[in-house]
This record gives C-alpha cells, structure tokens and sequence, in this order.
C-alpha cells in the first residue's frame, strides 16, 4: 500500500508509491512518440474499452446510456495505479490528522521517522472518448464538460468530509509525466494540507490583514496596469506569464473577479468563457515552440483552495497554471530548490500576444 513519509526535519510529506512504478506506458521513452503498437484497440480509455479499467465513479453521459457502457463524454474512475488509497481506519480527515498528529514540524532534536498509510483518493478523469492527447485537440464542448466534471467532483468530495486537500492536474506528453497518450486529468485527494500551500495559505492571510484586499486580486490590477507580462484578458479571465516565473513560457489564468472556490464557479457562460480561453493559450504555446517535432508537452495544475484549513475564508483566489516541459531541472535546481528560467516572462509573454 502506498504511504507518507514525513521528513523529520523540515516536516515535509512524501508519497512512496511502488504501484505507480507498475503503470503502462504507452510512450516510447527514447523518442517520445506513442510506442508501436499503441492504438485505440488497446487504449484503456477509449469508449467501447470500458472493460479495461475499474468501474466509473461519475461521468458526464449521453441520455439512454449506462455506467460502464459507451455513450459517455467525460468518465471518472480509480487509478488502477494509485498514488493513495482510500483507508478505512478514518472516516474523516480530522481523525486522520488527530490520530496520527500528521503534518506537524518535528523538532530536529526529536527525530522520529513517520510512515503511515496513504490514505487518500485517486482518480482518472478521462476527458473525451475520442482518442486525442491536447486540449487544442478537443473541441470547445469537450473542453467544458472537461470542467464541469472538475467542479462535480470537489463537490462530491468536499461532501465527503473524509478529505482536507484536492489536487486537479493533467500532464500531456511524455516529458510533462503522461503515460497514455489519450488525454485525460487526475486528482487526489488527501486528509491533510501540504505545507507549500498551507505556506500560500499564511502569507495570503496576512496580506489581507495588511491591505484588506485579495492579495491575487490585487496583483492582477497590477498586472493589468503595467500590460507587460499581460497575454491575454477577457471580460472575466486573465492569462499572464507569472513575474517570478519557475518555466520558460509558464503562464497563469485567472478569474478577475474574486472566487476563492472552484467549485462554486458554477457560472456557465463564464465557463465556456473560460474553456475558450484556456484552449487558445494552449494553441500559443504551441505555436510558440515549432521547433519541437511533436506536440508540445504541459502540465495543467490548478490550484484550488483547500477544504478545511486555519486562516478564515475567502482570502483565497483559485487559478490555473499552464507549464510548458522546455527543459528539465538540474543539479542546481534540485539542490537549491531556485528554478533558472531563460526567458524572461515579459519576452515570453509578448511572444504569445503576437501569436493568433
């Protein structure tokens, strides 16, 4: 069974996973191209293969279909290759955190090593049942549905009370982690904030204490006067390459109007606004990188905030995170934790302002 492991000096969480070693790969890892003998026939997430996965949690369907049939447009189901699994030993995440007195900074003159079961939830959402791999594949509908079976599912889970953090990603190619080429998210739920947003968390509450706004809302007012790093607004979205940006061409969209919740962005002219949005930054990017023979790979990671955590509601402001797999860290960066980016956000975002 997966497990955390807490380092016992910084606090830190880690996941040992030897499942997620027995994943497939459809990928040829020397070349990056789909591996020979890949097709739809054997793509566990084509529709009409249903019967090569576990059965579906949700899905978004065509009227007059069934569970586990085709007929489907979005299909949720358990990773057959878990990260983290559901426990019964809790039913919910404060007696995990109680019990086990997880996520605590240890004392460096205490040093006890922690390793417990994950106990979490996993899941594939296989985005469309046409056996495409990026978004700019999709179509705009394939691209909502996509989103709304986002924000069912933190409904659903939220609803749980078993869960104190969701994360939702994508990783599409092989260099950005994916190991089928059929596109599709994850998420994983956990009973317990990591540390890096519970970070976020504080210097966001103390923000507003300070100035009495949103810290985001307030740095995209900024952005919007000095346009530099500004690649595209919309009537209710903004996309910018961040200031202090990790990855060549990283970029970042957000609501302009303040929401802590993806799961209340119920709003279904802004999500098809949003969907829109987030296909043509996708297509700029690659268009950006032609020089790359095969589509571009990325990361999509939302970052969402957590369901139950100490410093007060609404000072929070969700957002999406596109991160394009240019190159790979190295020595230094895995060393230091500082990334070396080689394009500065304001050249790389007034690249993809010039890109229709």
């Amino acid at each position: 069974m997966p497990e955390y492991r807490q380092n016992p000096l910084t606090g830190q969480v880690v996941i040992v996973s030897a499942e997620r070693g027995s994943r497939p790969h459809h990928f040829d890892i020397e070349t990056g191209e789909v591996a020979i003998g890949t097709s739809i026939t054997n793509c566990p997430f084509c529709e009409g293969n249903e019967h090569l996965t576990p059965g579906e949690i949700d899905s978004i369907r065509n009227s007059g279909t069934f569970a586990d049939g085709t007929g489907w447009r979005v299909r949720v189901i358990p990773n057959k290759y878990p990260a983290a699994c559901d426990y019964n030993g809790f039913s919910t995440y404060r007696d995990f955190r109680e019990s086990l007195e997880f996520n605590e900074k240890l004392s460096p003159f205490d040093f006890v090593v922690k390793s417990i079961p994950a106990f979490g939830e996993h899941e594939v959402l296989v985005d469309t049942p046409r056996h495409i791999i990026s978004v700019t594949d999709m179509t705009l509908q394939e691209t909502i549905d996509m989103f709304r079976m986002y924000r069912i599912r933190l409904v659903s889970l939220q609803s749980s009370r078993k869960w104190a953090y969701v994360q939702i990603f994508k990783n599409v190619g092989l260099a950005a982690g994916a190991s089928i080429p059929h596109s599709h998210s994850q998420l994983i739920a956990i009973p317990f904030v990591p540390l890096t947003v519970l970070n976020i968390l504080e210097h966001a509450a103390k923000y507003r204490i300070s100035k009495g706004n949103c810290f985001w809302c307030d740095l995209l007012t900024n952005e919007i006067q000095f346009e530099s790093r500004v690649v595209e607004e919309t009537e209710s979205f903004l996309v910018i390459c961040p200031f202090a940006s990790r990855f060549a061409s990283e970029v970042e969209i957000y609501p302009k109007f303040h929401e802590s919740l993806l799961e209340s962005f119920a709003d279904e002219i802004k999500l098809n606004e949003f969907s829109d949005l987030v296909r043509r930054t996708v297509y700029r990017l690659e268009k950006a990188v032609y020089w790359i023979k095969n589509k571009l790979a990325y990361n999509f990671v939302f970052h969402i905030e957590p369901f139950e955590h100490e410093f007060g509601k609404n000072i929070f402001h969700w957002r999406l995170s596109i991160l394009p797999s240019l190159a790979r860290a190295a020595g230094f960066e895995w060393g230091t934790g500082l990334h070396i980016n080689p394009i500065p956000p304001e050249t790389a975002a007034k690249k993809l302002r010039e890109i229709k």
